[in-house]
């Protein structure tokens, strides 16, 4: 995607949630169910192309409106930031393409593999790259959610959705050599502090790091799909 598609889509997207924030609040109008069920359908294929996961589940603002209600959200400003966290990871995403900041080694690699059944995992595969060009930078929760993609990954090719990567990644049937790499991996982020627990000492990650685990799950997250699917065709 180049900057003024970029553009366009982050554009469409915000008036997707102005009509959301409208309906939800004190704005609302007749003709803004039929807008957004047409902006709505543009914008998820547009994501879709862009590989990008929709994180917005309300096909329409009657079934969004009825979502604030089921919550609770009694405050208009409880609808706003609801609306506006919906899309935030994606915004901050085409923000940067629209400045021409280039993506990591192996990220198209990695989105083209998270189409299907595994495209929700794109979710923490961008929030993982979000965290580490936000401001401040946040270096722990980048290889948190680098590692929980992986992890997520064999959990939706295994069929295992409350399995841990630990658990069941020799289900997949990986080179030895490769699966203990991961398992690692997935160690190391479980043993610093403040990854994927909490901490008492001052965390020392680094860029250095959190790039190094994007990378390295991108890659895993390639390998782990292409060996499992070819197992279940051979089988």
């Amino acid at each position: 995607m180049d900057a003024k598609l970029a553009k366009e889509l982050g554009s469409k997207i915000q008036e997707l949630q102005a009509l959301m924030v409208a309906f939800a609040t004190d704005g609302r109008t007749s003709d803004q169910p039929r807008l957004y069920r047409e902006l709505y359908a543009d914008v998820t294929i547009e994501l879709e192309k862009a590989k990008y996961e929709n994180p917005n589940p309300h096909k329409s603002l009657e079934v969004f409106y009825a979502h604030c209600k089921l919550q609770e959200m009694k405050k208009y400003a409880e609808r706003r930031a609801c609306v506006e966290e919906l899309y935030s990871a994606i915004l901050l995403d085409l923000k940067r393409v629209e400045r021409h900041a280039p993506n990591p080694r192996n990220w198209a690699k990695a989105n083209d593999v998270l189409t299907d059944e595994l495209s929700p995992v794109r979710t923490q595969w961008l929030k993982a790259k979000n965290f580490i060009f936000s401001k401040p930078p946040d270096y722990e929760n980048s290889i948190k959610e680098s590692i929980s993609a992986v992890e997520s990954c064999l959990m939706v090719l295994l069929h295992e959705p409350n399995g841990t990567l630990g658990k069941i990644i020799k289900q997949a049937k990986l080179d030895p050599d490769i699966e203990r790499l991961v398992s690692q991996a997935y160690g190391y982020a479980s043993n610093k502090d403040f990854v994927r627990h909490g901490g008492t000492e001052e965390s020392k990650l680094t860029k250095a790091e959190a790039d190094f685990f994007l990378d390295f799950s991108a890659s895993s997250i390639v390998y782990i799909t292409c060996k499992i699917k070819r197992t279940s065709t051979d089988a």
